[in-house]
């Protein structure tokens, strides 16, 4: 029996993975120097989520020793992103294969591209579940969140790019400085001519938040057009998505072809400790 890769998963926050890390067994919480990390086991093997908060450079730096310390074979991200394509509907899943960067002056991360035999691979996976729409697309990075309908245009239209986060080109770099595969592949949020109010991002931070919390969040920042019920039930169905992804991602990797082709081989080769 082949022993599986050992992936570590890169989360912005625990509510991006909680379905992942709800599905741990023997799970484990702690601190490390790279931030908060969950731990146990996943499909028979040895699995960890590094929560690294939005700062790209915070995540930048946590990924890096991350990857010193448990050098995995391959890193996958998982979150939310708002869109800046007007096809892209809440809940659709946009797997990164070109990484922008408008985080500003003093930024220092170049351009990526997956390449071929990668994008390939993430096509069949996104066809192997048709119960989700999935695309593979270009994301582009900033530093602080876009919620204006106005200003996703104006950075659509500046970079073309599908999506906007806060992490996918520090990832990208990170990965590709250290030759290692990855992945990055974020669910749909909010759409890119709608606003979303202040308290969106409570409830894409927090994994687990209170009600009486929640509810006086929303008195002091009522929504006009969105509700607490609305806000929770995108955020599930962003995990649903992203857990539906993962799974699939995972059987890809087990064949062994795609394991190679994450590693730019030529042939299936075979999986390796």
């Amino acid at each position: 029996m082949l022993q599986l890769p050992k992936i570590l998963f890169v989360a912005a926050t625990e509510s991006d993975a909680l379905q992942f890390i709800n599905r741990l067994e023997n799970p484990r919480t702690y601190k490390q120097k790279v931030g908060l990390v969950h731990g146990g086991i996943w499909h028979k093997t040895s699995a960890k989520c590094l929560i690294t908060g939005h700062n790209p450079d915070a995540t930048s730096a946590a990924l890096r020793e991350a990857i010193q310390v448990d050098k995995p074979l391959a890193v996958v991200s998982i979150g939310f992103g708002s869109a800046l394509a007007s096809a892209l509907n809440v809940g659709d899943v946009v797997v990164g294969t070109q990484f922008l960067d408008a985080i500003g002056m003093g930024s220092q991360y170049r351009p990526v591209t997956l390449p071929s035999p990668v994008q390939d691979m993430m096509r069949r996976v996104l066809r192997s579940v048709p119960g989700i729409h999935g695309i593979l697309g270009s994301i582009v990075t900033v530093f602080d969140p876009v919620r204006e309908p106005s200003e996703k245009m104006a950075l659509y239209v500046k970079t073309q790019a599908d999506v906007v986060d806060q992490s996918a080109i520090a990832i990208a770099n990170i990965a590709e400085e250290v030759k290692i595969p990855f992945v990055v592949v974020r669910s749909i949020f909010d759409i890119s001519d709608e606003k979303v109010p202040e308290l969106e991002r409570h409830v894409r931070q927090e994994a687990k938040i209170s009600t009486t919390r929640m509810l006086a969040r929303l008195a002091v920042n009522p929504a006009r057009v969105f509700t607490l019920r609305d806000l929770v039930g995108r955020a599930r169905l962003c995990r649903e998505r992203l857990e539906v992804f993962t799974e699939a991602f995972w059987n890809a990797l087990m064949e062994g072809k795609g394991h190679a082709e994450m590693r730019g081989e030529g042939d299936s080769g075979v999986i390796k400790p």
